[in-house]
């Protein structure tokens, strides 16, 4: 039996919202399962539309506004990493201002940690003004908002396939968890005064 203590996994939250982007969710959530964290899941009503959190529940935990686990707070404070992906425009703007109409803004304002915000889109509405003073809202604010790339998607309106933006290969995605777990997770250099 050792005697050196436990060390305890880094805990992130993964946050996913009303985008048809949301159906890449397990995905993530297997990914994820390589970096040796603990993980929960929140989603938005919306999201929870497209992928019902108690189907989600076979694979994760799973918290949504009709059942809230633990409670935002709880959750809040549980989190070394709260990270949302898909984040929708409508979710960016809430985070920006301040709204807390559901469990995950709720939970991101008794956060006290910097976001890490996968947006994903209709490429016009990522370029409309009110969504980038949004994402600069949130930069300025240290959160991490990272940009969508061109990629194939389906787009609902259309109902086809069409050359749009989604959030990152999962493999980036699972780097920029990584390095921004490490960041937070290293202790803390030790100062000490040296006697002249």
């Amino acid at each position: 039996m050792s005697d050196e203590p436990k060390v305890r996994r880094p805990h992130v939250l993964l946050g996913a919202t009303g985008s048809i982007g949301v159906l890449k969710l397990p995905v993530y959530i297997n990914a994820l399962r390589a970096l040796d964290v603990d993980f929960k899941v929140v989603l938005t009503p919306a999201a929870d539309d497209f992928l019902p959190g108690r189907t989600l529940s076979h694979v994760a935990d799973v918290a949504t506004d009709a059942a809230p686990g633990e409670g935002h707070v709880t959750l809040a404070r549980w989190a070394d990493l709260v990270v949302i992906l898909p984040c929708t425009a409508n979710s960016l703007a809430a985070i920006a201002h301040g709204y807390a109409p559901n469990l995950l803004t709720t939970l991101v304002l008794a956060h006290r940690r910097p976001l890490l915000l996968f947006p994903a889109m209709n490429a016009d509405m990522w370029a409309a003004k009110p969504v980038q003073r949004n994402v600069e809202t949130l930069r300025s604010d240290g959160h991490r908002v990272v940009a969508p790339i061109s990629s194939p998607v389906y787009e609902v309106a259309s109902g086809d396939v069409v050359q749009g933006i989604a959030p990152p290969p999962v493999k980036q995605v699972l780097i920029l968890v990584r390095d921004t777990l490490r960041e937070r997770m290293e202790p803390p250099p030790i100062c000490v005064e040296m006697d002249a």
